[in-house]
C-alpha cells in the first residue's frame, strides 16, 4: 500500500473511531434518554412538544398533496399559523424526515437529540484538526463543545432548534479553509454549512452570521494580500448562491411575517433585558451536575433554560494553556476575539448580576441627564423604537451594553430577546483552544504517555459536565384521556381552552397531533396579530359576548382548566352554568412528568411559572381536572 493511501485509510479509521467515541459518549451524558426513545422526551412540558408536533406536522404536510408545511389551518383557528412567526427548523424537520416517516414523531425527535451531539462533537473534531491540533487533543474541542451545559441545558428546555450547533463548527471549518486556499468547492462547503445553520436556527443565521463577518475581517489578515483577493470574493459568491437557494423556501415565509410586523417584539427594554447573562454565568460551576447540582441550584438563580453557560474548568485551563502556547499565531488572536466579543454580547443590553441588572447610584442630576439621552436613543434616533422607562430608577442609571445599539439599529435582530445565545461563540472559541492545549502538553510528552493525557483529560471534561442521570426529568408522551375523548366525537368544531394564560405550553398545540381537531388557540415564539386582537373578546370569558365569539369561530367544545383558576375556580363554575352550554365530560390528567431532580428548587420567577416544576408548590399546568362543555 502506498504511503498515501495508507495516511488516508488511518485518517478515515480515525474519523470513523471519533464519531464511535461521541456517540458512545452522547449516550452516556443524556442517559436515560435512549431507554425511552419512543414513549418521552428529555425534559418538562414545553418547547420539546412544539417540535415533536412540528416533526409530525411536516410529514403529515410532505405527505397530503396541496398542504404546506409553512402553514397550518388548524392552529389559533380559525386565523391559521403560519410556522416562520417561530422556528420551522427545517434542518431538523425536513432531514429528520426519514426517521419520522420510520420511527414516528417522538422517536425521531429523540434520536435527532442523540445525533446532534455526535455531529457537534465531530464537526469541533474536524475544525480542531484543521487548526493543528493532534487527532486525540482535538478530541477534547469535540466533547468540550458537544457536552458543555449550554447544550445539554437547552436539551432539557426542549429548544431542537438550537442544538444544529455541529453546523457552526463545520461554518468555520469550513472559513478556515477557505480564508487558507480560496476554490469553488471550500466556497460550496461555506455556503451549505451557514444554509444548515440558518435553517437549524434563526437565531444562529444571525449570530454567527455576524461573527462570520469578524472572522473574515480578523482572519484575512494581511487583508492586501488575503481579502481582496477576487478567488476569496468568487468562492464567497457561489456559496452564497448555495446558501440562498436552500434557505428560499424558508426565507420567503419568514420575511413576509417579519415585513407585516408579526415577527418582531413590541415590548419596554425591561423584558428584552431580562435574557441577558451575568459575567458569573460563563463561570459558576455546572449547575445540572449529578453529585453537586442541587447545592449550586439553590445558591444562585440561573434561568435554566438560557444562562447555564458554564464554559467549565478543565476547558478554561487548557483554553489558557492553549492561547499561551499560541501566542504568536495569527489564528489563535482570531479565537480569542472571537470568544470575548461574543461573551460580551451575551451579557445583553445592560450589565447584570445574578439574573438582575446593575444599577449604578448617581446624582439626582446626572439620572436626569442620562434618561433623557436613553429616551432619545431608543424611541427618538433607533432604527427599532423601543421603551426606556421600565428600566429608569430614581438615583441610579443602568450601564449599557454594545448588544443594545445591536437591537436598536441592526435589522432582524429586534425579531431576538434571548442573548444569552451568543454564548455559543464563546463555547466554540474555548473548546478550540482547550485542543491547542491538550496538544501543547502532549508535545512534551513521551509519545506513549500522550494516549493516557488525552484519555485523562476527556474524563475530567466529562466529569466536570456529567448531569445523568438527566437533571431535569422527562415528559411522558403519551394520548391523555381527554384527547382520546376528543379524536372519537363524531361532531366535527374547534376545540378552545381556558384560561387562556394556559394554552401558551407546547403540550397544549401537541393535543392537535392527538385528536385532530382545530384548536382556537396555539403556541410559537410569535401568535398572528389578527388571533392576538381577536383574544381580546375572550378575556372576559365566560360571557355571552365571548360565547358568540367562540361559536363565530366554530368552536364546538370549551375544555375548562379547573384548578388553573385556584381560588377563582368556583365563581367561574358559577358563570359557566348562566350560560346556554352543557357539560358533557370530565377528565384527569394522567401524569406528565417525571424523574426531576432539581427543578423543584428553583424559585418562581416570570421566566419560569410557579407550577410542579418550580418550588414543588402547584401542578395546575400539568395534572389539572378538566371541565369540558359543549356550546354549540
Amino acid at each position: 500500500m502506498s504511503a498515501d493511501r495508507e495516511g488516508t485509510s488511518r485518517s478515515w479509521r480515525d474519523q470513523a473511531l471519533v464519531v464511535l467515541v461521541y456517540a458512545l459518549l452522547a449516550l452516556v451524558m443524556t442517559w436515560p434518554l435512549v431507554t425511552h426513545l419512543r414513549s418521552a422526551v428529555p425534559g418538562p412540558p414545553g418547547d420539546n412538544l412544539e417540535y415533536v408536533w412540528k416533526l409530525w406536522w411536516f410529514k403529515e404536510a410532505i405527505t397530503t398533496p396541496g398542504v404546506s408545511p409553512f402553514y397550518n389551518p388548524n392552529i389559533f383557528f380559525p386565523f391559521g399559523y403560519p410556522l416562520a412567526l417561530s422556528e420551522t427548523t427545517l434542518a431538523h424537520t425536513a432531514l429528520g424526515l426519514p426517521l419520522t416517516l420510520a420511527f414516528g414523531e417522538v422517536a425521531a425527535y429523540n434520536l435527532l437529540m442523540l445525533l446532534s451531539f455526535v455531529w457537534a462533537g465531530y464537526a469541533t473534531w474536524l475544525l480542531c484538526r484543521r487548526l493543528g491540533a493532534g487527532t486525540w487533543a482535538a478530541l477534547i474541542g469535540g466533547a468540550v463543545f458537544a457536552f458543555a451545559p449550554y447544550r445539554l441545558s437547552h436539551m432539557g428546555a426542549g429548544h431542537l432548534p438550537l442544538m444544529g450547533t455541529g453546523w457552526i463548527a463545520l461554518l468555520f471549518w469550513a472559513l478556515e479553509g477557505l480564508v487558507e486556499r480560496p476554490d469553488w468547492r471550500r466556497g460550496l462547503w461555506v455556503g451549505l454549512a451557514y444554509g444548515l445553520m440558518a435553517l437549524s436556527s434563526w437565531y444562529y443565521a444571525v449570530i454567527v452570521g455576524m461573527f462570520a463577518g469578524v472572522f473574515l475581517l480578523l482572519r484575512a489578515r494581511p487583508w492586501r494580500e488575503r481579502l481582496w483577493r477576487w478567488s476569496l470574493w468568487r468562492s464567497l459568491l457561489l456559496g452564497g448562491a448555495l446558501c440562498v437557494l436552500m434557505l428560499a423556501p424558508a426565507l420567503g415565509p419568514m420575511l413576509q411575517v417579519y415585513g407585516q410586523g408579526q415577527a418582531s417584539y413590541d415590548a419596554s427594554l425591561a423584558f428584552l433585558d431580562r435574557w441577558s447573562a451575568s459575567p458569573l454565568d460563563f463561570v459558576y460551576p455546572n449547575a445540572m451536575h449529578s453529585l453537586w447540582g442541587a447545592p449550586l441550584t439553590r445558591a444562585y438563580y440561573q434561568n435554566i433554560n438560557e444562562n447555564l453557560l458554564y464554559l467549565g474548568l478543565v476547558a478554561l485551563a487548557l483554553a489558557g494553556i492553549g492561547i499561551w502556547a499560541r501566542r504568536r499565531e495569527a489564528a489563535t488572536r482570531v479565537y480569542v476575539w472571537l470568544g470575548v466579543i461574543a461573551l460580551v454580547m451575551a451579557l445583553g443590553m445592560t450589565l447584570h448580576w445574578a439574573g438582575e441588572p446593575v444599577y449604578l447610584p448617581v446624582p439626582e442630576a446626572v439620572e436626569e441627564t442620562f434618561a433623557r439621552g436613553m429616551y432619545a436613543l431608543t424611541g427618538k434616533w433607533a432604527l427599532h423604537k423601543a421603551r426606556f422607562a421600565a428600566l429608569r430608577k430614581p438615583g441610579a442609571i443602568v450601564l449599557p451594553l454594545p448588544t443594545l445599539l445591536l437591537y436598536l439599529f441592526v435589522p432582524f435582530v429586534n425579531a431576538m430577546r434571548v442573548w444569552t445565545r451568543f454564548g455559543v461563540v464563546t463555547l466554540l472559541a474555548v473548546s478550540v483552544m482547550a485542543a491547542w492545549g491538550l496538544d501543547a502538553l502532549q508535545r512534551r510528552m513521551p509519545s506513549r504517555a500522550r494516549g493516557w493525557a488525552a484519555a485523562g483529560a476527556l474524563l475530567l471534561v466529562l466529569v466536570d459536565f456529567s448531569v445523568a442521570p438527566y437533571p431535569y426529568g422527562r415528559t411522558l408522551v403519551a394520548p391523555q384521556p381527554l384527547d382520546q375523548w376528543l379524536a372519537a366525537q363524531p361532531a366535527e368544531g374547534a376545540v378552545a381552552q381556558f384560561p387562556l394564560h394556559k394554552t401558551w405550553f407546547g403540550w397544549m398545540l401537541d393535543a392537535n397531533r392527538i385528536h385532530g381537531r382545530p384548536l382556537a388557540y396555539g403556541y410559537g415564539t410569535f401568535a398572528p396579530e389578527a388571533y392576538s386582537d381577536a383574544m381580546v373578546v375572550l378575556e372576559d370569558w365566560p360571557s355571552d359576548e365571548a360565547l358568540a365569539a367562540l361559536r363565530a369561530w366554530g368552536v364546538r367544545y370549551v375544555v375548562m382548566g379547573a384548578r388553573s383558576y385556584e381560588t377563582r375556580w368556583p365563581e367561574t363554575e358559577r358563570r359557566l352554568a348562566e350560560l346556554p352550554i352543557a357539560e358533557v365530560a370530565l377528565f384527569e390528567d394522567a401524569p406528565r412528568f417525571v424523574g426531576d431532580r432539581l427543578l423543584y428548587l428553583l424559585p418562581a420567577t416570570d421566566d419560569v411559572p410557579s407550577t410542579q416544576l418550580v418550588n414543588g408548590v402547584l401542578q395546575v399546568y400539568l395534572d389539572d381536572e378538566n371541565h369540558v362543555y359543549d356550546i354549540q
